[in-house]
C-alpha cells in the first residue's frame, strides 16, 4: 500500500463531513431532549456515559495497535494474518468487555448513590444495561472500523457513522414520548448494532484475506497486539480518572443543572475538536508505514506541514466558537446561560491547545511511541482528579471545569515538548511570522467582543453580532497572505 495524496485527501474531508453532520445532528437531538427531558435528565445521561465507559478498561488498547498492525501487514507477504488479527481482536475484546460489563452492573447502585439524587437512581440504573449493552457491540464494532482505518479506508468508516446517527436520531424521536429516556439508551443500542453489522460487512468484502474462512485464533497476533496495547492500557486506567472523576466530582459540586449544561458545552467543543483530530487521524497508517521504512525526512517535513495546516485552520474557528458562544447558547437553549458560556470558553481554549498536540499523538501512534502517551495521560489524570477536588471545594463546579481545563493543557503541552525534541523539531519551524500573527489577532477580536458583550446590553444584540462579524474580517489578510493559501489557489487555478 502506497502513500497516496489523493487518498489521504479524500479521507480527511469524509471525516470534515462526518463531523459536521454529527455536530449538526447533535443540535437538534440535545435541544430536543433538553424541551422534552429537561436539563436534570440530560445530566443523568452524560453521567451514566461516562460512568459505563469504565468498561473501556477492557479495551487492553487492542483497538489502538489495529491500525498500525493492519497497515504494516499489508506490506507483507503472508496475508493470512489479517484474519488471524481481526478474530483475535474480536474473541479478546469479546470476552473482556463483557467480564468487565457485569461487574459494573453488580457495582453500579453502590457506586451512584454517591454521585446522584436517590430520586433518580432509579433512572439511572434502568439505563445503564442499554449503555454498556451499547458500549460492548460499539468496540467489537471497532475491530472493524480500525481495521477500513487500517485499508486507509477512513471515508467508509466516516459515512457509516453519518448513518448510524441518522438512526439514532430517529429513534430518540421515536421513542423518547413513550419511553422517556429509556427510549435515548434504546436508540443509542440500535446505532451501535448498525455500526456493528455495516463494518463487518465492509471488513469482509475489502480484502479476499478478510473472509469469515481465514477467521483463527493466533496467539502470536494476541501477542503483538498486547505488547502495543498494554501501554495503552495504562491510558485507559487514566481516561477513568479523566472524563467520568469530572463528571462525577460536576455533579457532587455543581449539580445535575450545571453537569447538563457542561455536557451541551462539550459536545459542542467535542465536535469542533472531532473536526480537526478525525481529519489529523488518517494519517497514522501512513506514519506506520514510513516509518517501517525510516524515511525520517519524510516525517519531519509532514509534521510541520501538518502543524501549520491545523493553526491556519483550528486558531480561527477556535475564536469564532468563543465569541459565538453567547448565541449558541440563546439559539440552543433559550437564554444566554453563564454555565453553558463559561464551559463553552474553558473548554475551547484549552482544547485548541489539545487540538495542537494532534500532529505529535498521532504521530507518536504511527510510530509506535507509547511511553510518553502513557506518561502523559497518567499525569493528566493525577493532576485533574487532585486539582478537581481542591478547586471544587473553593469555587464549586466552576473549579471542576477548571481543573479539567488546566490537566488536558498541560498535557498536550508536555506531549508536544516531547515529540518535538524526539524528531530535532524546533517551534521556530512551527510558529513563524504568520503564525504569530494569527495568534495576536484572535486575541485582539476574543477581548474586543467579550468587552463588548459585557458593557452592551441583551437588547443590543444586533450590535453585538455586529462587532462579531466585523472582528473576524481582521483574519482574511493574515490568511489570503499565508503561504498554504498561496499554494492551494495555485493548484486550483491549474486544473
Amino acid at each position: 500500500m502506497n502513500f497516496s495524496s489523493k487518498k489521504l485527501t479524500i479521507n480527511a474531508l469524509s471525516a470534515v463531513l462526518q463531523v459536521v453532520f454529527t455536530a449538526c445532528l447533535y443540535f437538534f437531538l440535545y435541544k430536543y431532549l433538553l424541551e422534552e427531558l429537561g436539563v436534570e435528565q440530560l445530566g443523568i445521561w452524560s453521567l451514566i456515559l461516562s460512568f459505563s465507559s469504565i468498561a473501556n478498561l477492557a479495551n487492553l488498547g487492542l483497538t489502538s495497535g489495529l491500525v498500525k498492525f493492519v497497515a504494516e501487514y499489508l506490506l507483507e507477504q503472508d496475508k493470512t494474518k489479517l484474519g488471524k488479527l481481526i478474530f483475535t481482536s474480536i474473541v479478546s475484546m469479546s470476552i473482556l468487555f463483557g467480564c468487565i460489563s457485569l461487574i459494573i452492573l453488580f457495582f453500579a447502585e453502590f457506586l451512584l448513590k454517591y454521585a446522584i439524587d436517590l430520586k433518580f437512581l432509579r433512572i439511572a440504573l434502568q439505563i445503564l444495561p442499554f449503555s454498556l449493552a451499547s458500549l460492548c457491540i460499539n468496540a467489537i464494532g471497532g475491530v472493524f472500523t480500525s481495521v477500513l482505518e487500517g485499508y486507509q479506508k477512513n471515508y467508509i468508516r466516516n459515512f457509516i457513522y453519518i448513518i448510524s446517527g441518522i438512526i439514532m436520531f430517529g429513534g430518540t424521536i421515536i421513542l423518547t414520548p413513550e419511553y422517556h429516556l429509556k427510549g435515548v439508551a434504546i436508540s443509542q443500542l440500535l446505532q451501535s448494532i448498525f455500526i456493528f453489522l455495516t463494518a463487518l460487512v465492509f471488513t469482509v468484502k475489502i480484502n479476499p484475506n478478510n473472509q469469515l474462512k481465514y477467521w483463527k485464533w493466533s496467539l502470536q497476533s494476541f501477542k503483538e497486539l498486547f505488547s502495543y496495547g498494554y501501554k495503552f492500557q495504562l491510558v485507559s486506567i487514566s481516561q477513568l480518572l479523566y472524563e467520568p472523576a469530572t463528571k462525577f466530582l460536576l455533579t457532587k459540586y455543581g449539580g445535575l443543572g450545571l453537569l447538563g449544561h457542561y455536557e451541551m458545552a462539550t459536545k459542542a467543543v467535542n465536535q469542533f475538536r472531532a473536526l480537526l483530530t478525525n481529519a489529523n487521524q488518517v494519517v497514522i497508517p501512513i506514519i506506520a508505514e514510513k516509518t517501517k521504512s525510516g524515511e525520517a525526512s519524510f516525517l519531519q517535513s509532514f509534521y510541520v506541514k501538518m502543524n501549520h495546516i491545523l493553526i491556519l485552520i483550528s486558531l480561527p474557528l477556535s475564536t469564532i466558537l468563543i465569541i459565538l458562544a453567547p448565541y449558541i447558547s440563546l439559539i440552543w437553549i433559550g437564554d444566554f446561560n453563564d454555565d453553558f458560556i463559561f464551559s463553552i470558553f474553558v473548554l475551547t481554549v484549552m482544547t485548541f491547545i489539545n487540538i495542537m498536540c494532534g500532529p505529535a499523538y498521532f504521530s507518536s501512534l504511527g510510530e509506535g511511541r507509547l511511553n510518553i502517551l502513557v506518561m502523559v495521560h497518567v499525569g493528566m489524570a493525577i493532576v485533574n482528579l487532585g486539582l478537581g477536588i481542591v478547586l471544587g471545594e473553593l469555587i464549586g463546579g466552576y473549579g471542576i471545569i477548571l481543573a479539567w481545563g488546566i490537566a488536558l493543557s498541560l498535557g498536550s503541552l508536555i506531549l508536544i515538548i516531547n515529540y518535538n525534541r524526539s524528531i530535532d523539531i524546533k517551534f521556530a519551524d512551527i510558529f513563524k511570522r504568520s503564525e504569530i500573527s494569527l495568534f495576536i489577532v484572535s486575541l485582539i477580536i476574543v477581548v474586543l467582543n467579550i468587552i463588548s458583550y459585557q458593557l452592551l446590553s441583551s437588547e443590543n444584540i444586533i450590535l453585538r453580532i455586529g462587532i462579531v462579524l466585523l472582528s473576524l474580517l481582521l483574519f482574511l489578510p493574515i490568511i489570503i497572505k499565508n503561504d498554504n493559501v498561496k499554494q492551494l489557489k495555485s493548484t486550483i487555478k491549474k486544473y
